[in-house]
């Protein structure tokens, strides 16, 4: 009873907090959350889970507790990816949010593509793109607006995604 009670109390606490974060901070946490997850699916095939609590490797699960943890990071990411998506702002930066939105797109489709046709090279690249835009996003100082040009440069140099 003491524990629920501890819990509840936890949760609260840390929705007061996130909701006390900058938009710049909820898209770091965001993109964040993502990579893990899609590196999650990818590791899959590596027989080791990194990005667990408890480390530990798919060679001691079954088959379905594996496709059970694809399946949930799979979720996760895309739940991710739709948030990050509708977040754009397609007014005040056409051009950036357009990028950002076809990044978003191509990770989306890798991440399907990953669990139904078994493919790895498409979440790999994903991957990679998705590192790129993070580490800009984290050289974003968000206090100054004209700091979004350099997350446009990151997103310019990865090209457009075709798939």
């Amino acid at each position: 009873m003491q524990n629920n009670f501890n819990l509840n109390l936890y949760k609260k606490s840390e929705q007061s907090s996130n909701a006390t974060k900058s938009p710049h901070e909820i898209v770091r946490f965001l993109m964040e959350n993502l990579l893990k997850s899609m590196e999650n699916i990818q590791d899959c095939d590596k027989n080791i889970v990194k990005n667990t609590s408890e480390l530990s490797t798919l060679a001691e699960m079954n088959k379905k507790e594996i496709a059970s943890f694809k399946s949930k990071n799979a979720s996760k990411a895309l739940t991710i990816i739709y948030s990050l998506q509708i977040s754009l702002d397609f007014d005040k930066t056409p051009e950036i949010a357009k990028n950002l939105f076809q990044l978003y797109e191509f990770c989306r489709v890798q991440i399907i593509n990953s669990l139904l046709k078994k493919t790895k090279s498409g979440l790999i690249k994903a991957i990679e793109a998705l590192k790129d835009i993070l580490e800009g996003w984290l050289n974003i100082d968000p206090r100054k607006t004209k700091s979004v040009w350099r997350i446009e440069i990151k997103v310019r140099r990865i090209g457009t995604f075709i798939y």
